[in-house]
């Protein structure tokens, strides 16, 4: 196995004596023992064979390749920032040379251990051409697909759900290099192995016969064994149907829309669909308004997918109500901030040091959120905190209703930036409200001087001029109700107005034959727009006005949803800071 060395000897004898286990095992397991035997034989100083071995047990199954940019099957166990904030993989493709393939290679012709041999050889599979240029031969996949096909009759692995994973990966290979014989061997396999294992209250152990052999159409499946496969999903559906899991229930539900609905039976689909719904509105029925919005929610979405409209309505009355009980759910969490008055003192008097073009044009760039500080924000707490950033957010409105999703962090890092910001504005609001006292009483601030220094920018409408003085005076009197309502839609069009001097569309074509005019949002993601006003702040207006999951004051204000509650100083003194942001325009076209 390894050329005659002590400790190679040595070596060769601790991985014989793994492979010799009779117990299931994990690659987590293999790795563990290996790292063990590593640092209490060689300390500091390990062998890189034993290097290359627990590199192999390492790797992520599985893993998405728009996570890792390998575009491979596997990827790091981890992706963390070093010392220096730095990305660092482990394990990582660049430690991958030529020999290490080649010694994963043979010790996949040479294993005895059915979990070794797959796992050398799905290596050997995935990176060959990448590391060497040359693909693999096709004996490779199909050492591969022998030994998964021994893990699952033989009960070798110690997760199930990782067999499955592997039974998966098994049968792309068998189909890759159109191995006739192991494709029906692994049908068989695969079917059996759902039968072993699959218990109805734990979804995650079944389903996956008909998501591999007949949802894949290109698995050539007798008709006979598809029919066995539908006739034990029917049967577990309705068995699901009379207990209390409708999670479980929801899975052999989809599978079975999906089959229903490729096949045209509309009758089947929504019969199968208000079955589960019964099932989860009598389930909602027992629970907290807050779960119950949220299971109904979801249904909702699976009528309309589904084209039963009617009942989708139905449901969203339910919704509207469970939102409105929801609220009182809720929770207020209060976190003190301490801020040492002479430190607040010394921020806001350089802030406001200065004549009032420079105080203003300072308050505008300081109180605008920089995106690439919340990453790194971002990336502190989520060490501090790993778990919180594990799930999703439900973001709900004043009334209880759900209107987004923040996804966990990994796959949507977008959405976190945003809540964010959002939560850094309302503890900045402080220190902004302590800046705009200090701002007005420093210079007697008035709506003309305010005005004229706004119309400084050739962004400004001078039709729009009675707009901007009637919601300022609103502002400065402290009246929320009529400064908002006046000047948020006055922001908006400032907006187009510069996107008409930077040569952005403003207009788009309505279905009724003319145009209409394109969303505040959908400016404020163009590039000509960004380009004018930074990233930065282009983000920071749609946290504030438009972003469900931030502020979004635009459209919960132009659409009648903001309740009395939300016409408060805060809210005012964000949107006038909008205006002094956007007065920096010319300042910037100036100095170019």
């Amino acid at each position: 196995m390894i050329e005659d060395k002590k400790e190679h000897v040595e070596i060769n004898k601790y991985l014989k004596y793994l492979e010799s286990i009779s117990e299931a095992v994990s690659e987590h397991n293999i790795s563990e023992r290996i790292r063990n035997f590593a640092k209490e034989k060689f300390g500091q100083d390990i062998p890189d064979i034993l290097i290359w071995e627990q590199m192999v047990f390492d790797f992520t199954e599985k893993y998405a390749n728009e996570k890792s940019g390998w575009s491979t099957y596997f990827g790091p166990m981890f992706v963390l920032p070093d010392e220096e904030g730095k990305m660092v993989e482990y394990p990582s493709i660049q430690r991958i040379t030529p020999e290490i393939i080649s010694y994963w290679e043979k010790r996949a012709k040479g294993s005895t251990h059915p979990i070794f041999k797959a796992r050398y050889s799905n290596l050997v599979w995935d990176f060959s051409e990448k590391i060497t240029g040359e693909k693999p031969h096709y004996s490779i996949a199909q050492i591969y697909i022998d030994s998964i096909i021994e893990i699952a009759e033989k009960d070798l692995h110690k997760y199930s759900v990782d067999v499955i994973k592997k039974l998966e990966r098994a049968l792309s290979l068998a189909l890759s290099i159109n191995d006739k014989e192991r494709i029906n061997r692994l049908i068989e396999t695969i079917i059996s192995y759902e039968k072993k294992i699959g218990e109805d209250d734990k979804p995650g152990l079944w389903g996956f016969s008909y998501e591999f052999l007949i949802k894949n159409k290109k698995v050539p499946i007798s008709d006979d064994k598809k029919r066995a496969i539908l006739t034990d999903l029917e049967k577990r559906f309705n068995r699901l149907l009379r207990g209390n899991n409708h999670w479980a229930a929801q899975r052999a539900t989809l599978l079975l829309l999906d089959y229903y609905s490729k096949l045209g039976e509309k009758a089947k689909v929504k019969e199968t669909l208000l079955k589960y719904g019964e099932l989860v509105q009598r389930q909602a029925e027992k629970a907290s308004p807050l779960v119950a919005g949220a299971w109904l929610e979801e249904l909702y979405h699976f009528y309309l997918q589904y084209g039963m409209k009617d009942e989708a309505d139905k449901i969203s009355n339910k919704i509207r109500e469970l939102g409105r009980k929801a609220k009182d759910e809720l929770k207020e969490i209060k976190i003190p901030i301490e801020i040492p008055k002479n430190e607040l003192e010394r921020y806001i008097n350089w802030l406001t040091d200065g004549d009032l073009k420079t105080v203003l044009q300072k308050i505008a760039v300081n109180y605008i959120p920089k995106k690439d500080e919340v990453i790194k924000q971002l990336q502190d707490l989520s060490k501090r905190a790993p778990i919180s950033f594990l799930f999703a957010n439900k973001i709900m409105d004043a009334e209880g209703h759900p209107v987004a999703t923040v996804g966990p962090l990994e796959e949507d890092i977008n959405g976190h930036i945003v809540l964010q910001i959002s939560q850094n504005m309302q503890i900045s609001s402080i220190f902004l409200r302590e800046t705009l006292n200090t701002l007005i009483d420093k210079f007697k601030l008035t709506t003309e001087k305010i005005i004229d220094y706004l119309y400084e920018s050739s962004i400004f409408d001078e039709r729009r001029k009675e707009f901007l003085i009637k919601g300022i005076e609103a502002y400065l009197k402290g009246d929320h109700v009529v400064s908002l309502h006046i000047l948020i839609p006055q922001i908006e069009a400032i907006i187009r107005n510069l996107s008409e001097k930077v040569g952005v569309p403003i207009l788009k074509p309505s279905r009724t034959g003319g145009f209409f005019y394109r969303t505040l949002d959908e400016l404020l993601r163009e590039k000509g727009i960004i380009k004018v006003l930074s990233e930065d702040m282009c983000l920071y207006f749609r946290v504030l006005l438009t972003d469900l999951r931030g502020w979004n004051l635009r459209n919960e204000v132009c659409h009648g949803i903001s309740g009395p509650e939300r016409f408060n100083q805060i809210s005012a003194d964000r949107i006038f800071h909008a205006l002094v942001c956007l007065a920096l325009v010319k300042e910037k076209r100036d100095e170019e």
